[in-house]
């Protein structure tokens, strides 16, 4: 459905929030050419550190809006330190430029200085083509700028106060004050459009908000579980609830978040729609219905021994428990371990080495690979029009098709009940949304270890704790954690190739797709090769630093190398908060908000 938008003296607040976005990049450019000249004179450690906390304060006070109105130089401005690949264009690179390459310079042992001086030229480069970017009269449209707002806040909890943008120097909780006054700032040139109660509610969050942060700036003691659910999740149903006021959610626009959920653990914050085939294709009782039965069949298999519910079986996560699959016979080990389904529909792309981007694709695949299921969508057309009750669900599940029991829509139906695999209400889930009190200081530890001292969540983002990236959620990333092959504190590196094996790119190399922790607590052993036996095993693996923590020589490893630290207790602490992330309910087929 597409709403229309309504704006209300909308000029105007637009060219507020123009005025102010063109002030505050002066600012910054004013702040790095400041740092670029200190760096060429000379200046010590502690008076550039100063100055590009300057810089980067800068900075945050419109990273909101540049997230939405210019991702791509985003990522130019504050992207990780790692080389980054194109999926669909293996061949093309982006270098790393901009802060976290700055700052990782400058808190290096030995710090560079010709480096330093060369990334903050070409961050001023940067940031001089996006500030005299001709198409900038585009970007500010009132549903993009609230769009912001409510994805800043989202940035917060998945990446600000994790430590992402700042792994040196742990500067987040003060960034964090910068970016909710300059979301404050912001949706105040809106403030005589807002009803006056609605908007004193918000002007006290902000303030409370801002006095736990100032009071609380320990970054390895910060309670984030309060700090989220008492503060920021009740900003971001402020903003919503604001956002409806003014008519500035667009409803048409296609995002991988529902434009109208509270916050960022709303159990209706996924927009499977985003994730899904077009319309024609998309999600419905009758095709969930239909793709359940043809899960659980075992005619689509070669020899007619072996259904998708073989290896996936519900009672196990959806996986088998076995470190490795085994081929049809039983009798050999395959590559990889069996991976859940659980929220695999909420990614964009699929298999361990990332190589489909479609569920019907990787369900074509499977069932056509010798070893998993030998089998032939096209041979199984004729098979299952003979059985009427097969007949009558598919004209049921897709009446609109001349024909519709065919290859296609027998991997649609199946992928669309993989895609009503969803768990995001489980105990934490409720404990975040008010609906439970139910959690232990353990697990609140665990939880504030995990978002913040361990770094797990740096990797693993909230909401779905995989690798789809905040704050726009478009992108399923990889990382290098030089798995080994053994659970040994000395060990040899798993020889399996990752992405490498089909993108033919070295950089590739070992790279797998960092998979959801939800249900963890049912789908051991771990790891693409199922080395890990226990979530224990699990982090403690972390712990040492990945594999260069056991003796594996990786240049490539994209997972810091140093120790984490952790002691027993905080380890232990980390699984009781997994733990809880067990849910296998389902999501009511409400809240799939894609018909």
């Amino acid at each position: 459905m597409i709403f229309c938008l309504s704006f209300t003296n909308s000029l105007t607040h637009k060219q507020e929030v123009a005025g102010y976005y063109d002030k505050q990049l002066d600012k910054l450019l004013g702040d790095l050419r400041q740092f670029q000249a200190i760096s060429k004179g000379n200046a010590n450690k502690e008076a550039l550190t100063a100055a590009f906390f300057t810089c980067r304060n800068a900075y945050k006070k419109v990273e909101f809006l540049v997230d939405v109105f210019e991702p791509f130089r985003a990522r130019l401005l504050n992207g990780p330190d790692l080389l980054k690949i194109e999926e669909e264009n293996p061949g093309d690179s982006l270098k790393p430029h901009g802060f976290q390459v700055i700052e990782a310079v400058l808190y290096a042992n030995a710090m560079d200085r010709q480096k330093l001086n060369k990334e903050i030229a070409v961050l001023i480069k940067n940031m001089e083509r996006f500030r005299n970017d001709p198409d900038r009269i585009y970007y500010f449209r009132d549903d993009k700028i609230w769009q912001g707002a409510r994805l800043g806040m989202y940035r917060i909890i998945s990446m600000g106060i994790t430590g992402f943008d700042v792994p040196q120097s742990f500067h987040a909780l003060p960034e964090t004050r910068v970016v909710l006054t300059a979301i404050h700032t912001v949706t105040g040139f809106y403030k005589k459009d807002i009803d006056t109660s609605l908007w004193k509610r918000g002007d006290t969050l902000f303030r409370n908000a801002d006095e736990y942060l100032s009071k609380h700036n320990n970054f390895n003691t910060f309670d984030r579980m309060f700090f989220i659910r008492e503060h920021v999740n009740k900003l971001s149903e402020w903003l919503m609830l604001c956002s409806k006021k003014l008519g500035v959610i667009n409803y048409s626009e296609l995002n991988p978040l529902n434009a109208d959920a509270k916050n960022l653990f709303a159990q209706d914050i996924m927009n499977l729609a985003f994730f899904s085939p077009d319309k024609k294709y998309s999600i419905t009782q009758d095709r969930v219905e239909l793709g359940k039965r043809l899960f659980y069949d075992t005619r689509l298999s070669g020899d007619g021994s072996r259904s998708c519910a073989s290896c996936h079986q519900a009672q196990k996560g959806f996986t088998d428990g076995l470190p490795k699959a085994t081929n049809m016979s039983g009798n050999k080990l395959l590559l990889r371990n069996t991976p859940t389904l659980w929220n695999v529909a909420l990614q964009t792309r699929q298999f361990y080495d990332s190589r489909t981007e479609t569920l019907e694709n990787q369900l074509s695949a499977v069932v056509h690979n010798t070893d998993e299921m030998n089998g032939s969508l096209e041979s199984s057309v004729p098979r299952l029009t003979a059985d009427k009750e097969y007949n009558a669900a598919f004209q049921k599940a897709y009446p609109e098709d001349k024909t519709p029991i065919s290859h296609y829509n027998i991997a649609n139906a199946i992928s669309s009940y993989v895609r009503s695999l969803i768990s995001l209400n489980s105990r934490f889930d409720q404990y975040m949304r008010h609906e439970t009190d139910s959690f232990t200081a353990d697990e609140k530890n665990g939880f504030n270890l995990f978002m913040g001292k361990a770094k797990c969540g740096t990797c693993h983002y909230a909401p779905v704790f995989n690798g789809l990236t905040p704050p726009l959620y478009q992108e399923t990333e990889s990382e290098i954690l030089a798995v080994p092959a053994t659970d040994q504190a000395k060990s040899i590196l798993d020889e399996d190739p990752g992405k490498a094996k089909y993108t033919l790119v070295s950089l590739h190399k070992h790279a797998f797709k960092t998979s959801t922790v939800r249900n963890a607590a049912l789908t051991a052993p771990y790891m693409h090769n199922g080395v890990f036996k226990t979530l224990d095993d699990v982090v403690s693996f972390y712990n040492d630093g990945g594999g260069a923590g056991r003796g594996i020589t990786l240049n490539t490893q994209t997972l810091p190398a140093d120790k984490l630290n952790l002691t027993k207790k905080e380890m232990k602490d980390i699984v009781a908060f997994l733990n809880t992330l067990t849910d296998t309910s389902g999501s009511s087929f409400a809240y799939y908000h894609i018909q």
